[in-house]
């Protein structure tokens, strides 16, 4: 079977290479991106290769589109006064992450949307952090850590799992959807996980992350098994390499999560006797519950003293004490 084909059509020249350089950075799964000057070039191609999902600008649509042999075909608009009908419409000139998320959302949502699972070569590793006071730094050593990886050249997922991520407020964004929308979906249609993903998923310094809960019940609600499920799936039928979770106990499946993950980072604050015996009580629980690979597999990271004064934003986390730090600890393993 041939590689998908993601085709658009469009008379601005800039716009086309624009759009195609960003799928191709963004790298949609499984699709060859082809762009088109005239509605006929795009149909002649077709001939040869049916196009999973065909973009054709409002100004140069015309009714050979019909002929143009693709699964599904959504209309560039730019302001609507040609009165096409017949097919999904999203709006040209937006930010080309939002355009390409609503296009793969919704042909996600299509019986015409095929299989793209595949089994990884290789399973993806799964690194957990957690810190038993809450520590306001868990995120920002998880966050470091994914960029850190990413700076290797690896493909990496951060998924946070806290009651209050406050991700809206730090990037200066809003969610149309977050991790549980995706996590109902896949469970219910595994087949198209990959379209899914690459509708809902955002990028920050080369690290993809899914948007954070934006009610912490919706995660309590999620049971242990559908946890189970949900990270099979990601850990066997994605093509990443590193799966990155800044973990909370609100999750049903929290033990879980921390037994499949190769490695645990729990925060520690020497700077505090509550810290420090939460800390302790969470490793006497462990060892009560017998959880032994878990205990194995913890690594136990110290925040630098002073990190929040270099932390105040997202910007620079890979060159702050917690980065150099954490890339010392990096650079250990085997």
């Amino acid at each position: 079977m041939g590689a998908k084909k993601f085709a658009i059509c469009d008379k601005d020249q800039e716009y086309l290479k624009m759009l195609q350089a960003y799928l191709l950075k963004r790298n949609p799964t499984d699709f060859t991106v082809l762009i088109f000057d005239t509605i006929n070039k795009a149909l002649e191609a077709s001939k040869e290769s049916a196009f999973e999902i065909l973009l054709v600008g409002e100004e140069i649509y015309d009714t050979n589109v019909t002929k143009v042999d693709a699964a599904k075909v959504y209309i560039l608009q730019e302001d609507g006064t040609k009165g096409i009908t017949g097919y999904c419409t999203v709006a040209k000139y937006q930010s080309m992450e939002r355009m390409i998320a609503q296009v793969l959302a919704e042909f996600a949502l299509d019986d015409n949307c095929t299989t793209t699972n595949k089994c990884s070569k290789n399973k993806t590793s799964l690194i957990s952090f957690y810190a038993p006071d809450r520590h306001k730094g868990q995120s920002v050593a998880a966050l470091c850590t994914a960029e850190l990886l990413a700076d290797e050249g690896h493909r990496v997922l951060y998924i946070n799992l806290l009651p209050f991520s406050g991700y809206e407020e730090l990037m200066q964004t809003s969610y149309e959807s977050d991790i549980t929308d995706f996590m109902y979906f896949v469970l219910n249609h595994s087949d198209k996980l990959s379209y899914k993903l690459d509708s809902l998923k955002r990028c920050i310094h080369s690290v993809d992350y899914l948007p954070p809960a934006l009610d912490y019940a919706d995660l309590f609600a999620i049971g242990r098994e559908e946890w189970e499920q949900f990270l099979n799936l990601l850990l066997y039928s994605s093509d990443y390499d590193w799966i990155i979770l800044d973990l909370s106990e609100v999750c049903q499946g929290f033990y879980n999560m921390l037994e499949k993950s190769e490695t645990i980072y729990l925060l520690t604050d020497n700077t505090t006797i509550y810290a420090q015996a939460m800390l302790t009580h969470f490793k006497k629980l462990l060892q009560a519950k017998e959880y032994t690979k878990i205990l194995q597999q913890i690594t136990e990271f110290t925040l630098p003293a002073h990190w929040e004064e270099q932390c105040r934003s997202l910007e620079n986390l890979t060159s702050s004490p917690v980065g150099i730090r954490m890339k010392g600890v990096l650079d250990k393993r085997e």
